[in-house]
């Protein structure tokens, strides 16, 4: 099943509780979207604490059935938040791909294509709904990503 994370990043450095408020009121507004399963991710633990793990800093791990519905939605969730909350970008990884969305992006069959590659789930719009947006590059394995 793949999963996708999603990273916050403030337009101006915010102290790490703010940061993970923001998190927290994306995670609330993911979870209104049947099928996705919301979590905050986890990285290695840099201390030598009683947990093995610890909370990625405004990263949450989103799960489930993406549908062309459900991921039509995560888009229209991520831009809408990162407009009213005035971020910088929020941006979309799945392994090492990876896509950015601002306040200020379209939300069309173009960017749900974009999520579908993304997440490497079967495309969603039909061709004749306009031209694909180009493939770009990726982050660091030669996997496209967009923006």
């Amino acid at each position: 099943m793949p999963e996708l994370s999603l990273l916050i990043e403030p337009s101006v450095p915010l102290p790490a509780d703010r940061v993970e408020a923001l998190a927290t009121g994306l995670a609330d507004d993911l979870r209104t979207v049947r099928g996705l399963q919301i979590g905050y991710a986890q990285s290695p633990a840099t201390s030598h604490g009683k947990s093995p793990q610890a909370w990625e800093l405004g990263m949450l791990a989103v799960g489930g059935l993406f549908s062309a519905t459900t991921m039509q939605a995560l888009a229209r969730i991520a831009v809408a938040y990162a407009d009213r909350v005035r971020a910088r970008s929020i941006r979309l990884r799945s392994g090492d791909n990876e896509l950015v969305v601002t306040g200020s992006t379209r939300v069309d069959p173009q960017l749900v294509d974009q999520l579908a590659r993304l997440l490497g789930v079967p495309a969603t719009t039909d061709p004749a709904a306009g031209a694909a947006l180009p493939a770009a590059r990726g982050t660091g394995g030669g996997a496209p990503t967009g923006s």
